[in-house]
């Protein structure tokens, strides 16, 4: 029952930053940020830790470890698609695009129509996942936090399954050094 509503508050969610995206008037402006990166939480499915570099303008990549399914880790290139904001002066608010990969151990795999024990002790798993979020940059204080929701394929030797992740995060900014 609980990630049924956790389920039907991504989807809402997804609506939701949808809508917010069609409702704006303004042309596409371009993603432009400066090499750098960020680390901090991610809270939802999974749960853990982010960190995310920059490689300037439109592209970063991202890395988090954390629980949901089981133990794992993923990796992802992102692209940034709009920024959303006319004036980027106090913060700037960007939608990406993503694609990467998955891997990670699970001892119990459970959607809301299946559910799995394995007798032996966890199972490697390996999937690919393809994240769309909204992320929002303080310029006066040096946060970043947002949304994201990743569909993804889970692979194991015993059956290939979709999944849906979703979480928010938070990550503290620190600036690349510049050279002298």
């Amino acid at each position: 029952m609980k990630n049924k509503n956790i389920l039907k508050n991504l989807v809402l969610g997804a609506v939701l930053m949808s809508a917010v995206l069609d409702a704006s008037p303004s042309p596409a402006n371009p993603v432009n940020h400066k090499n750098g990166w960020g680390l901090g939480l991610m809270l939802g499915s999974p749960t853990g830790i982010s960190a995310k570099y920059w490689l300037g303008g439109s592209n970063a990549v991202d890395f988090a470890v954390g629980g949901g399914p089981g133990l794992r880790f993923h990796a992802d290139h992102l692209w940034g698609l709009d920024q959303l904001m006319k004036d980027t002066s106090e913060m700037t608010l960007d939608m990406y695009l993503g694609a990467g990969g998955v891997v990670g151990f699970i001892r119990t795999y459970h959607t809301g129509y299946y559910r799995r024990e394995f007798e032996d002790d966890e199972m490697g798993f390996v999937g690919a996942r393809m994240p769309f979020g909204i992320d929002c940059r303080l310029r006066k204080t040096p946060l970043e936090f947002g949304l994201e929701l990743a569909p993804e394929i889970l692979m194991t030797p015993y059956f290939v399954s979709p999944w849906l992740e979703g979480y928010v995060f938070v990550r503290f900014l620190f600036e690349e050094p510049r050279g002298r």
